[in-house]
């Protein structure tokens, strides 16, 4: 299940905080190879060489690349395009190419409030950079930032505290102990193909594995935490003016707090999709470049499959989410602030999104296009017909 990995607003943090226990792996027989290439010079190409793991590889390669351009006054920027002999897609080829398409951006109003809803990917590659300007204006037009969990509020050390605390294991000593010998024979290969330490993570949940293996396999990819949409639009907001639609103990009791046979069957899931993680990735980040939120919605529920554990666990990680989520954003109207609120793309596709959710209790959000060039000067098509009187 790993698009639901990419909905994590504290994964950014939380690598860091663990990046040096994740980095310890063990030296394996088997080498791994990146390939990176400057957008100005795509005939140069840099080779991480032998590495440990593909995580290692595609910091290697990246490194080479960027230190090697760094003096020159080349326009671009150094970017992935193997891992393992196996083809990366480039920023550009996964970019909307058509003159007029649907963002993932709404706009709610009231008479004294106007709310742009964004959705997000959590982790980007830097050639999806400058976004859409209808993004930049939205956030520009608006006095308050609102993400799903405000990080920058809190300490690394609180962050490592809370998640300590959450991911341990409480019902039995070792991570291996649930695993079938089969399973737990596949969980190790995937986990060392990423430089996972599985060993040194024996007294963690199975939903701290499948959280750093997803994004350790985005990671080699060339997506980058760094380059996330919240990531981005947080360096350029006072941090009195960020909101947050959850707390991190709520997110983290969504991910860890799991029965330990849905952990388990999401993490499995997780280790079987990385056969095909370059085109789960790419068709992902390709559908909310298209804003195709239908697209997302299918995409989300082929990954579930005909498991009734899976389809619990985004049920629960998305639909019921959204419920709360929907209820403050609807309360935000009653104010007389404007805001620009960025939740996970995810959470805004399907039948049970948020935007659906604001338009069942009667609010009519207006779908942000491409070629919209001012929202200042864009008539709204659509008003909002009752805004919830919920405290």
């Amino acid at each position: 299940m790993i698009d639901q990995n990419l909905r994590k607003t504290w994964a950014h943090s939380l690598i860091l905080v663990l990046v040096s226990v994740l980095l310890c792996s063990n030296t394996t027989a088997q080498t791994h190879e990146s390939v990176a290439v400057h957008t100005a010079q795509p005939s140069f190409k840099y080779s991480s060489g032998p590495q440990q793991n593909r995580f290692t590889a595609a910091l290697k390669a990246n490194e080479k690349c960027t230190t090697a351009t760094a003096e020159t006054a080349l326009i671009g920027y150094c970017e992935l395009i193997s891992m393992d002999n196996v083809a990366i897609t480039s920023a550009a080829a996964l970019k909307a190419n058509t003159p007029r398409h649907p963002l993932f951006l709404w706009r709610f109003t009231s008479n004294t409030s106007t709310v742009y809803l964004a959705g997000s990917m959590h982790l980007l590659k830097q050639g999806f950079y400058p976004l859409p300007s209808q993004y930049e204006q939205a956030f520009k037009l608006s006095n308050k930032l609102v993400l799903e969990v405000n990080i920058n509020a809190l300490s690394a050390g609180e962050i490592y505290a809370k998640t300590q605390a959450a991911a341990k294991l409480t019902t039995q000593r070792y991570l291996r102990e649930g695993f079938s010998a089969q399973d737990y024979s596949l969980l190790a290969k995937a986990t060392a193909l990423y430089g996972v330490p599985l060993q040194s993570l024996q007294s963690y949940k199975p939903a701290m594995i499948y959280s750093q293996l997803s994004l350790m396999g985005f990671v080699a990819l060339g997506f980058d935490p760094e380059l996330g949409v919240e990531e981005h639009f947080s360096k350029n907001k006072a941090p009195e003016d960020i909101l947050q639609l959850e707390s991190l103990e709520l997110q983290l009791g969504f991910l860890f707090d799991q029965p330990m046979a849905t952990q388990i069957a999401v993490l499995m899931d997780t280790v079987t999709q990385f056969d095909k993680i370059e085109t789960v990735a790419s068709d992902l980040v390709q559908a909310w470049a298209a804003g195709n939120d239908k697209t997302m919605a299918k995409l989300i529920a082929d990954q579930n499959g005909n498991s009734e554990l899976l389809k619990e666990f985004s049920k629960q990680l998305l639909d019921e989410r959204n419920k709360g989520m929907s209820e403050k954003i609807a309360n935000y109207l009653n104010t007389k602030e404007s805001y620009f609120v960025i939740v996970g793309a995810a959470h805004l596709a399907g039948p049970n999104s948020i935007v659906k959710l604001l338009e069942e209790s009667g609010l009519q959000g207006e779908r942000i296009y491409s070629d919209q060039l001012d929202l200042q000067d864009t008539p709204l098509s659509n008003r909002i017909k009752e805004v919830s009187k919920t405290p």
